[in-house]
C-alpha cells in the first residue's frame, strides 16, 4: 500500500471514530431511582443556567432588585437575635447569642430554602423551558444553587459578626478548622433532606397551590421543634425527646458544633438523621419518578 493510500485509510478511520463519538443515543424513558440519578448526571451542564434563573426569579419586578439578596439575611438574623436573645434572653452558653443564632440559622436556611425551591421547581422549570418537558429530578437538583447562595449570605453575616466580636471583645468564637469539617458534613445532610422532601412535594405542587401552604406551615413547626433558636440542653426533659428524635436535629447540631463549638450531637440523633435521609431520599426519587411517568406519557 502506498503512503498516500495509507494516510487516506488512517484519515477515514479517524473520521469514522469522530462520527461515532458525535452520535447521541436517546433511550426510552425508564422509571425508577437509578434512571433518575443518571438523568441528573447526564444533564449536569444545565445546573448553572437553571440555578441562576431560580435565584433571579425571586427579585425580578422589585424596586430594590438584587439588593434583597444581601438585605434579607441581615434583617432576618438581627430581628431573631433581638427577639430571642434580647427580649426573651435565650441562653447560648459562653458565646454571644448573635453568633449562636447566625450559624444555626445558616444551617436551617440551607434546608428550608432547598425544600422551598424544590417544591416550586416543577412550575418554575416549565416557565423557563417554555412548556417543554424537562426531567424533574434535574430541576430539583438545580434548586440546590439558590439554597446554597442563601446559606453563603447567612454565613457571611455570621462571619462578620464573629469579626466584630473579635475586635470588640478580643475573642475568636469560631471552632478549629479541622472541626469545621463536621459542620460542612451537617450542611450536606441538611440540603439533601430539603431536596429529598422536594421530590415528594414538587409533583404535588404542580397540581395544587395548597401544597406550598402545607410546606410553609410544616417548616414553621419544624423550626421550633429543632434546636435552632435555643440549645437542646435548655429544653425540659419531657420535651427533649421530641428534639432528639427529630431527623433535622442531628445535622443542625453538627453545624453548631462544627463552627462554634457547642455541645456535640447525640449519637441517637445522628442515627435517626442518617436512617431518615436514606428512607426519604430513596422514597422521594421513587415518588417523583411515578409522577414523571405520567408527564412523559402526555408528551
Amino acid at each position: 500500500m502506498s503512503a498516500v493510500a495509507e494516510r487516506a485509510s488512517s484519515w477515514r478511520r479517524w473520521r469514522a471514530k469522530r462520527v461515532a463519538h458525535a452520535l447521541t443515543v436517546i433511550d426510552p424513558w425508564r422509571p425508577g431511582v437509578r434512571p433518575r440519578l443518571k438523568e441528573i448526571w447526564n444533564h449536569q451542564g444545565s445546573l448553572r443556567y437553571l440555578g441562576r434563573e431560580f435565584v433571579m426569579k425571586r427579585y425580578r419586578k422589585t424596586y430594590l432588585g438584587a439588593s434583597w439578596i444581601l438585605l434579607k439575611p441581615g434583617i432576618d438574623i438581627f430581628s431573631r437575635s433581638l427577639f430571642f436573645g434580647g427580649m426573651l434572653s435565650v441562653h447560648s452558653g459562653d458565646r454571644p447569642y448573635f453568633i449562636f443564632i447566625a450559624f444555626s440559622s445558616a444551617g436551617w436556611t440551607i434546608f428550608e430554602r432547598a425544600w422551598h425551591w424544590s417544591t416550586r421547581c416543577a412550575k418554575l422549570s416549565l416557565s423557563i423551558t417554555r412548556g417543554l418537558h424537562f426531567p424533574r429530578s434535574m430541576a430539583v437538583a438545580a434548586t440546590a444553587v439558590p439554597a446554597f447562595i442563601d446559606f453563603v449570605l447567612y454565613a457571611l453575616v455570621a462571619i462578620l459578626g464573629t469579626v466584630y466580636y473579635l475586635v470588640a471583645r478580643h475573642h475568636w468564637y469560631l471552632a478549629a478548622p479541622q472541626q469545621m469539617i463536621i459542620g460542612v458534613f451537617g450542611l450536606v445532610i441538611l440540603i439533601l433532606f430539603g431536596l429529598a422532601l422536594g421530590m415528594f412535594t414538587s409533583p404535588l405542587a404542580a397540581l395544587t397551590k395548597e401544597v406550598r401552604y402545607v410546606v410553609t406551615y410544616t417548616n414553621q413547626f419544624l423550626y421550633f421543634v429543632t434546636p435552632i433558636v435555643y440549645p437542646i440542653s435548655a429544653l425540659p426533659a419531657k420535651y427533649r425527646v421530641i428534639a432528639e428524635y427529630n431527623p433535622l436535629t442531628g445535622p443542625i447540631e453538627m453545624v453548631k458544633y462544627g463552627f462554634v463549638s457547642t455541645a456535640p450531637p447525640e449519637m441517637k440523633s445522628l442515627i435517626v438523621s442518617f436512617v431518615g435521609l436514606g428512607v426519604v431520599g430513596c422514597g422521594g426519587l421513587w415518588f417523583s419518578s411515578r409522577f414523571e411517568r405520567a408527564a412523559v406519557a402526555r408528551l
